[in-house]
């Protein structure tokens, strides 16, 4: 297949590019970095025309503080990217078949206490659910009758690298103990299930529209930082109250609702379809990562 990637660069991108690319598949990125394909139109328009796929990842990182400056361009950049790819589809002379675009779990109600599947109702309460309303419904005010198109909810990512990092080094030297209450819930995946996830869509034809792309089994943020210090090998961790929290992210640059707010999610899709994760346990997932990137 000829697959674009549009925002290729990041965590999840990277990872995305290699793994089709070592199946033998044509990955053509758009992005800012030279020898990609620029973000401009006609350019975009050629590369996309005749295409299998496109996946659009791009976005700035939510992880920084939301101050005027940062939300107008976690908006914008989203807006603008999707905005720019529906237009330069519509040049086409022959459309991708599938269009995947991202999303995100900040759509559903931080406190709900049964897990949202895609028919939950959702939110427009913060800031982040906000930007996601905004995000689907330009995604989806491009309707094409030849291209499938789905959304990914995502959940937090796990692999080598993104939200994993702090979380391996906060365990490692001892302060991996609940954040907060630590009752709050984390809706996770791994980064080798989000790709089968991936490749799962492209080969079943009759999905489309919104999807949860997060693991079957949500834990709460004592669980994760109790499997944490179960694969670095470190027995306890000094828990951050939500006030040290708040403080904290002050310092380093970030939101504390990130670490504070729950997630709580589950992919009934996928699970009606017949996907099959390969780690759809807290425990495995994290073990996985940490032994396979870490203990070398």
């Amino acid at each position: 297949m000829r697959i674009i990637l549009a925002g290729a660069n990041g965590f999840i991108g990277s990872y995305l590019s290699k793994r089709f690319s070592d199946e033998g598949h044509d990955i053509k990125c758009i992005s800012r970095k030279t020898g990609d394909i620029p973000w401009e139109e006609k350019s975009i328009t050629e590369v996309l025309n005749g295409a299998d796929v496109l996946i659009n990842l791009a976005g700035h990182t939510i992880n920084c503080r939301h101050n005027a400056s940062n939300r107008e361009k976690i908006l914008n950049s989203r807006l603008q990217t999707t905005t720019m790819l529906g237009n330069a589809m519509k040049a086409c002379s022959q459309l991708p078949t599938l269009w995947i675009n991202a999303s995100a779990s900040a759509i559903y109600p931080s406190e709900i206490t049964t897990a949202a599947d895609e028919s939950a109702s959702v939110t427009d309460r913060t800031f982040l659910s906000q930007v996601v309303a905004q995000w689907e419904k330009c995604f989806f005010s491009f309707g094409f009758s030849e291209t499938r198109q789905v959304v990914l909810r995502t959940s937090v990512v796990l692999g080598h690298g993104g939200a994993f990092e702090p979380l391996y080094q906060l365990s490692r030297f001892g302060l991996g103990g609940a954040t907060g209450s630590g009752k709050q819930f984390f809706s996770w995946i791994h980064i080798e299930d989000y790709y089968r996830i991936v490749k799962f869509i492209i080969e079943q034809q009759q999905i489309s529209g919104i999807i949860n792309c997060t693991a079957k089994n949500p834990v709460t943020n004592s669980d994760l930082m109790r499997a944490m210090r179960k694969a670095v090998g470190v027995p306890f961790g000094l828990p951050a109250p939500a006030f040290a929290v708040k403080i904290g992210a002050v310092f380093i640059g970030t939101e504390s609702s990130l670490l504070l707010d729950s997630s709580y999610m589950i992919p009934q899709k996928l699970n009606d379809e017949g996907f099959v994760f390969e780690f759809p346990e807290i425990n495995s997932a994290v073990s996985d990562i940490v032994n396979k990137y870490y203990k070398k």
